[in-house]
């Protein structure tokens, strides 16, 4: 039995920790297993707490402008208390303070899980993400890489090629999706005749809600529709998004739902599942969605989407920029020649056996030494 720890910066609603508490209940089956955040921060408090897994919080609540940097210090101390083991970052966010907590202590290998793309046609910041991402692989024992898309950027290409990094896709449990999605009706809204379009993610700019607010305001000329935002974020942002819906006549047919336990109930009843993300590694949502069997329409640059969609044959692509794709995908999928994604969701039914078959190789090497 080996030591594994699994860290995420905070517990809020994404699916990054959604993703970390589920192979934190798969690797306690077989492993000590503590599922270690920087802060208690985030709607998903009580579910980490669920399992065969250890829950470690660091801190209560970031405050402060360096959070990543200040939690560093508290990983450090609660580590050198800690048998030998498994460091697993689990969230690009989160990497600085697994990496600077670890300096020095050579009982931690680290496992550095990345999500994002690299390379985001930002210029100088892209050019700075690639040089950390360089220190990453350097410092690391072995890169996840979550999909293949992320393999075009030079620097995780380098390290697949060195055998550094490994690609492992995401997966979803198709039967635990079928049970969630059987739960209540979660809003009024899917009691009634309108259809509605769902988006899953953070309020941020990664995840493009601005052009699909603009989309669902066109596609809305031709067909009533309501518009579903699940996921959480600043005050500021809801507010910005709020304001943006009122200027595009979304009206009282945009709602910005916050957080929750339980997606399937949602993308089940939902008509459309939209993901508009400028850019993605492996989209856990866009998985959920094919889970339930609900049509969706994706952005061509979202990461791994267009092999996951099979370059359209299990959903509508549109190019990730223009709102007038993204608002014909979507009326198309409401429409009887709607694409549904069939079975799709089987090919991904891996659950975390990959990541535990990484994890065991490590333990196993490090035993050896």
């Amino acid at each position: 039995m080996g030591n594994i720890i699994l860290y995420v910066h905070d517990l809020r609603t994404s699916g990054v920790v959604r993703g970390a508490i589920a192979l934190a209940r798969d690797c306690a089956a077989r492993h000590r297993t503590t599922l270690v955040a920087g802060y208690g921060d985030g709607f998903l408090r009580e579910e980490a707490a669920r399992g065969g897994h250890a829950l470690e919080i660091l801190r209560p609540a970031a405050r402060g402008p360096f959070p990543r940097v200040a939690a560093a210090p508290a990983l450090r101390r609660w580590l050198k208390r800690q048998p030998p083991g498994l460091l697993v970052s689990m969230g690009n966010h989160g990497h600085v303070t697994p990496w600077l907590a670890s300096r020095g202590l050579r009982d931690f290998p680290r496992i550095y899980r990345i999500s994002n793309a690299v390379a985001r046609g930002d210029g100088l910041r892209g050019r700075w993400r690639a040089r950390w991402v360089e220190t990453l692989v350097s410092d690391a024992a072995r890169i996840a890489m979550v999909g293949s898309a992320l393999g075009t950027a030079p620097v995780l290409a380098r390290a697949l090629a060195a055998g550094r990094a490994v690609a492992i896709a995401n997966g979803v449990d198709i039967d635990r999706a079928t049970h969630m999605a059987q739960a209540p009706s979660p809003h009024p809204w899917f009691c009634e005749e309108v259809p509605v379009v769902l988006a899953i993610g953070r309020l941020t700019r990664q995840k493009n809600f601005d052009l699909l607010i603009d989309a669902a305001a066109l596609a809305r000329r031709q067909r009533r529709l309501r518009l579903v935002i699940l996921g959480g974020g600043t005050v500021e942002e809801r507010k910005r998004l709020a304001t943006r819906g009122d200027a595009a006549g979304l009206d009282e047919d945009f709602l910005l739902a916050g957080e929750t336990d339980n997606v399937f109930a949602w993308l089940a009843r939902a008509a459309v599942f939209a993901l508009p993300s400028r850019w993605e590694g492996s989209s856990r949502a866009l998985l959920e969605a094919l889970a339930v069997g609900t049509p969706v329409v994706a952005s061509a640059v979202a990461g791994d989407a267009v092999e996951v969609l099979g370059g359209g044959r299990y959903g509508r692509l549109f190019d990730g920029i223009s709102a007038v794709a993204l608002a014909d995908a979507i009326l198309a999928q409401l429409s009887a020649a709607a694409i549904q994604p069939g079975d799709r969701a089987q090919t991904y039914a891996i659950g975390n056996a990959a990541y535990l078959a990484l994890f065991e190789e490590e333990l196993g090497r490090r035993a050896a030494d």
